[in-house]
């Protein structure tokens, strides 16, 4: 009989352990699935963060083009401003002395 309960005790915890390994074993195979999964999303996202990351110096690159542009259209603009105005005074300079010549020549005559 005591043999009968010794194994019977064994037979038990034999089984419970069984059942406790299979478990663990169901665990471990979820958590490297988990590990897998989140390995996959950081390779994901690291490479979204490189695209990004080009993306940025691109848009850098265009941002200092364009202000380089619009540093030359505003030095153009300065330029052509300037010249407008020397020939606005040469262009009433010239008319003063129209004036001054239609007006000696009508003394003349």
């Amino acid at each position: 009989m005591e043999n009968f309960l010794l194994l019977a005790v064994l037979g038990s915890l034999t089984i419970y352990f069984y059942g406790n390994m299979q478990v663990c074993k169901s665990l471990h195979i979820q958590i490297l699935e988990e590990k897998k999964l989140a390995e996959e999303k950081a390779k994901h996202l690291e490479e979204q963060s490189k695209n990004l990351d080009k993306q940025l110096e691109g848009a850098l690159m265009a941002a200092e083009d364009a202000q380089r542009s619009l540093k030359n259209s505003r030095e153009d603009y300065q330029a052509l401003k300037l010249e407008k105005t020397e020939l606005e005074h040469k262009n009433r300079l010239l008319q003063e002395r129209i004036n001054e010549l239609y007006a000696s020549v009508g003394t003349v005559i």
